[in-house]
């Protein structure tokens, strides 16, 4: 027996009944826009700031802090979040994964900037972003995958192979986290 989306014995596409009368959807319209507008007029608590008790002024917003070329770094290079029992160790997957804390600048619609990352291959990344595991141990994990993205920074500001642009990269991290290099 074939199968379709609509019940069988139906009309197939039907319009709606009619309301009672116009006076009467006008009146259910003005009622849903009213609602609608009550809704969009409530402050987010993410989005203000209270001045005083009378005025609410909009939070500004920070300046998002990206770096393609440090996020390009992380190309072929070696997973550091490693997850036990997640992490593939393949290269070949491995992306720049953001945090995931407020701290770190992540909020509504907004990732955490750059220098808050780290290298991590697609299992893990999946894992931190939409795992069950619960957020405190994904917190943990994240926090050691970046002090180990920290030290890989630091041993490439001065590697003698690495092209200038991707040391300004690891430079312009580092001052952000107020990391020092290490000078060999």
């Amino acid at each position: 027996m074939r199968r379709t989306a609509f019940k069988s014995g139906g009309a197939g596409f039907r319009r709606r009944a009619a309301p009672a009368s116009h006076a009467a959807h006008e009146l259910a319209r003005e009622q849903r826009l009213e609602a609608r507008a009550m809704v969009e007029a409530r402050p987010r608590a993410a989005t203000v700031a209270l001045i005083d008790q009378h005025q609410v002024v909009p939070a500004p917003k920070t300046v998002a802090q990206r770096n393609p070329r440090l996020r390009a770094l992380a190309k072929g290079q070696q997973c550091l979040l490693l997850v036990p029992g997640i992490c593939t160790n393949d290269t070949t997957t491995v992306v720049c994964c953001h945090s995931n804390l407020s701290i770190h600048g992540k909020g509504e619609r907004r990732k955490a900037d750059d220098h808050y990352s780290a290298w991590g291959c697609a299992a893990c990344h999946s894992w931190l972003d939409q795992g069950p595991a619960p957020a405190a141990r994904k917190e943990a994990a994240f926090m050691a995958a970046h002090l180990r993205q920290v030290l890989a920074w630091r041993a490439l500001a001065y590697a003698p192979n690495i092209d200038a642009r991707d040391r300004a990269a690891v430079l312009w991290a580092l001052g952000l986290l107020n990391a020092t290099p290490i000078f060999f």
